[in-house]
């Protein structure tokens, strides 16, 4: 039974899994194989420089996946939210297996191929239609943008007030696209675009979000959760640079988690891998972090997070494979 309201629902897109979708997922997975090879060739050639690993803490690991698990519990309150907006109330198991799922999926599949599925899948168990995804989809991307955004430049401009220290190419960049997310979160202008091939696939679903982005009260939950999933991150990253002996200002370290919370959007790897961790292994150093234990507190929370996204997603994965090849009734 299709759940989508009457304002939303629009011709669902056709997606392309050919040539150009298998160039995609080849280039990505090229940048992690290259990604790699440099962190394994910095390793190798700077062992003398790890051996702090030996004096890893426990229990501020232990702490940071507590965060870290917190953050996948609110990524389901997030979900509940909007699609309960397009009509669509899910039980706590199925919102839990698949929310979980997408995000396995998107960690191992490059071009958020987690999203795609999870799109098909309610597609074909629930009738939502991809239009209304599709809008879900980007504003989360772009209400995760402006929420990073904005702790970034609290965090920056209480380093400048209480330390003095400015960072100005740093903060104009963060200032120029909170201007832009904030613009496109909270004023969207309406689009009138045609509604037929790529032109249609783009209008469609900023047409949904600017409908949806009338409803201010929903923007301001969902914008909330997200806010305590990103201090849930940061919150992860400052346990996990405590507990390799090195640890970071409050303030270095939201500059940190939100700055990567930014660069994960960008989904050409699988998870954004080589892209996020090159941001959240270069900004701490400039807070004054060495590079091998930069490196370290992003494997570690590189790890804790693929942990919980196993435990957690394979269950939704498998359930979503299931009901999306079930006979339809």
């Amino acid at each position: 039974m299709a759940h989508s309201t009457e304002q939303y629902e629009t011709p669902a897109p056709e997606f392309d899994n050919g040539r150009n979708a298998f160039s995609a997922a080849l280039i990505g997975y090229a940048i992690v194989v290259a990604f790699v090879l440099l962190c394994g060739l910095y390793i190798w050639s700077h062992w003398e420089e790890f051996a702090f690993l030996s004096r890893i803490s426990f229990g501020g690991t232990m702490a940071a996946a507590l965060f870290v698990l917190s953050s996948y519990v609110l990524n389901v309150l997030q979900m509940h939210l909007f699609l309960a907006k397009f009509g669509l109330k899910l039980g706590p198991a199925e919102l839990t297996a698949i929310t979980n799922g997408m995000i396995l999926a998107n960690l191992v599949i490059p071009m958020r191929g987690g999203s795609g599925a999870l799109a098909v899948y309610l597609k074909k168990a629930h009738g939502l239609n991809f239009s209304a995804f599709a809008a879900i989809y980007a504003g989360t991307a772009l209400l995760v943008a402006l929420v990073n955004t904005t702790l970034a430049l609290i965090a920056l401009g209480l380093l400048w007030t209480l330390y003095g220290k400015f960072y100005p190419v740093l903060s104009l960049g963060i200032a120029l696209l909170f201007g832009l997310c904030l613009y496109l979160s909270v004023f969207p202008p309406p689009v009138t675009w045609g509604r037929e091939g790529l032109i249609g696939l783009i209008s469609r679903p900023a047409h949904s979000w600017h409908l949806l982005t009338r409803d201010r009260r929903l923007l301001a939950h969902v914008s909330f959760l997200i806010l305590l999933i990103s201090l849930c991150l940061a919150g992860a990253f400052f346990f996990i640079y405590a507990a390799i002996g090195a640890p970071l200002s409050v303030s270095g370290v939201i500059v940190t988690s939100s700055l990567g919370g930014i660069a994960n959007l960008l989904g050409i790897t699988p998870g954004s891998l080589g892209i996020f961790d090159a941001v959240t292994i270069q900004i701490p150093q400039i807070f004054g972090l060495d590079p091998a234990r930069a490196i370290v507190g992003t494997l570690v929370f590189r790890v804790l997070t693929f942990l919980w996204a196993c435990i957690l997603g394979l269950p939704g994965m498998t359930y979503m494979t299931v009901r999306r090849h079930a006979p339809t009734e």
